[in-house]
């Protein structure tokens, strides 16, 4: 029944009693249409599913003690990556150098030969 029906209805049983009495007989009535109202069966099956979902989705967090254990094993993973670029780097440096003294003896050595009359 819809809401226009309702209010003419509303207003005819109270031509034909009185008002407590019309009142009395809508609040009887369903305020919607019965397809469209909840019955409790439906209501509990579907806060069940919901109570389901919802400490399944729960699992899904960690505990302190798990994301300690995570942040340690990442703090670990980092440290040995630092450890890793700092030898790297290391090694870039000793070649970087080892190529600078080789140019400059290749280059240098001949000048100062040179310079003392050894080669000429």
């Amino acid at each position: 029944m819809s809401e226009q029906q309702r209010i003419r209805l509303y207003a005819w049983l109270r031509e034909q009693t009185d008002e407590p009495l019309a009142e009395y007989l809508m609040a009887c009535l369903a305020p919607a249409p019965l397809s469209d109202l909840v019955t409790k069966d439906h209501l509990s099956a579907e806060l069940s599913r919901h109570t389901a979902e919802f400490i399944a989705h729960t699992a899904t967090f960690a505990t302190k003690d798990e994301m300690n254990a995570g942040f340690a094993a990442l703090r670990g993973e980092h440290a040995a990556q630092r450890a890793e670029d700092r030898r790297a780097a290391q090694h870039r440096h000793y070649w970087l150098a080892g190529t600078m003294i080789s140019v400059g003896l290749s280059l240098g050595v001949p000048i100062w030969l040179n310079t003392f009359g050894v080669i000429g």
